[in-house]
């Protein structure tokens, strides 16, 4: 995958920080990259060895996983579908139909199934500055494709499940899925398929030097996130070459592929179509800042373990710990059970749930509870506010008391949000203009809203080494709704 980025450590969707794997959530694909959504052409069949089944319970898990399908504009759908039209057409497999998708995240990333489904998410959208940047990312994940990087891997790795999954965001994912799907793709297959990709660009006629562009703002945007929270969330840098030997081969592999003749790198067009897409979380699904998670439409905050790694689903709120042996899951159903009522049906094949004890958390109904299994003991929380059930469960391979303490602090934490903080979570878009002769980047800077730093976010947004305008050239700023 092309994104190498995104918080912090996801990695080819199946993970150095392995919270997608081990929250059984197969999101492991075939590669990172795609345009928009509702694209009716017919895609290739399914790639032999690959039952139908898995790439169902796959595209369902990665949609929700990243937010759900999002609704672009049709100038930026139209961009989209063009650039893949003719990178396919200059890749190694001209037949191969293509069907794009949009996905409602913030983190640049994107993502492709062996049988021609492409994903990739507004947050890599709004990073990118030009065509040729989309096309290097698409090129990208078309090279993964078309080199059965995928089903080349799965031949190599088998996972153990370690998990129930009781955890996951749903529970149709098979033992067969998960040792397809979640085995990340090699460091040499992550720099194959950037070869092959810039290759592609340059024969489908745009620059081949953007691919080390976007390459090098997403880096760029890694050590911003890093910095501003830097125990957040999950990324996939970890499990992909190291940034600098990315951009380092990239830029040898467009030196190689350059040809004579125009070349498309479209920076006006693209950031024009750009005008409207959100910004940064979408917060009516939620959103994580540090270890704590406020949801606007439910009207809750709730602060994680510290030791955990967080993603924010469609379905759920998941955390994983480094070492794969502390993970939770929150989510929210509709009940007219009590707390403990709920907590007393069970909630786990086969666990048990013990020593359940009622209380008040934040003003509110609450029991928790514990179940021990084989290899994992839970701590369960129930919480009802109004028509809501909240369902807490922490599930940790040797639960210490002084774990146990951390756990049950994390579920006192659940209250009401707090009227400023409702007033910070109104949501973000990217608005586009164009710099006039007597614009300076201070006064553009000045018409940032809802961000820290903006100065910074301006210059890793636009793509920009320095705080200098171009006059005439379109600009990206983020602005509050």
């Amino acid at each position: 995958m092309i994104s190498d980025l995104a918080s912090q450590g996801k990695a080819r969707l199946a993970l150095a920080i392995r919270l997608s794997a081990i929250i059984a959530l197969s999101i492991h694909l075939t590669a990172c990259v795609t345009p928009p959504s509702g694209e009716s052409r017919p895609i290739a069949s399914v790639p032999a060895g690959v039952p139908e089944k898995i790439l169902t319970e796959e595209r369902t898990t990665l949609v929700q996983m990243f937010g759900g399908e999002y609704a672009a504009n049709e100038n930026l759908k139209s961009q989209l579908r063009k650039i893949v039209d003719r990178v396919v057409a200059a890749s190694d497999d001209p037949g191969q139909r293509y069907r794009v998708t949009i996905l409602n995240s913030a983190s640049p990333n994107a993502f492709a199934l062996p049988n021609g489904e492409l994903y990739v998410t507004r947050g890599l959208l709004a990073l990118a500055n030009d065509t040729s940047e989309i096309a290097a990312v698409i090129a990208h994940e078309v090279a993964h494709v078309t080199a059965n990087h995928a089903l080349k891997r799965a031949e190599l790795e088998k996972y153990a499940r370690t998990l129930p999954d009781a955890l996951a965001p749903n529970d149709t994912s098979a033992p067969e899925s998960i040792q397809f799907l979640r085995a990340s793709f090699s460091r040499a297959q992550e720099l194959e398929a950037d070869e092959i990709g810039i290759k592609t660009t340059a024969k489908a006629g745009y620059d081949p030097n953007g691919a080390a562009r976007f390459l090098s703002s997403l880096a760029r945007q890694s050590n911003f996130q890093s910095l501003s929270q830097p125990s957040r969330r999950i990324s996939f840098l970890s499990s992909h070459p190291a940034t600098p030997q990315r951009i380092s081969a990239a830029l040898v592999a467009a030196r190689d592929n350059s040809q004579s003749g125009s070349i498309e790198a479209d920076r006006a067009h693209y950031i024009e179509a750009l005008d409207g897409l959100a910004y940064g979380e979408d917060p009516s699904g939620g959103v994580i800042r540090e270890h704590q998670f406020f949801h606007p439409r439910f009207d809750f905050a709730f602060t994680a373990p510290t030791l955990l790694k967080l993603e924010n689903s469609t379905e759920a709120f998941l955390g994983l710990d480094s070492n794969g042996t502390v993970a939770m899951r929150f989510d929210i159903i509709q009940s007219d059970l009590s707390p403990a009522a709920s907590l007393a049906k069970g909630w786990i094949e086969d666990i048990k749930i013990d020593q359940v004890d009622e209380t008040l958390v934040g003003g509110y109904d609450c029991a928790t509870g514990l179940g021990v299994g084989a290899d994992w003991t839970f701590r369960f929380a129930a919480i009802r506010k109004g028509t809501d059930l909240f369902r807490i469960i922490f599930a940790a391979r040797n639960l210490t008391p002084e774990l146990d303490r951390q756990l049950m602090d994390s579920i006192r934490s659940f209250r009401t949000l707090r009227a400023e903080e409702r007033d910070t979570l109104r949501p973000l878009r990217l608005s586009t203009i164009t710099a006039t002769e007597n614009e300076s980047i201070e006064t553009l800077v000045t018409q940032m809203r809802g961000v820290d730093r903006p100065l910074d976010r301006f210059l890793i947004l636009n793509g920009l080494d320095r705080p200098k305008l171009k006059a005439g050239a379109p600009y990206k700023l983020i602005t509050a709704e």
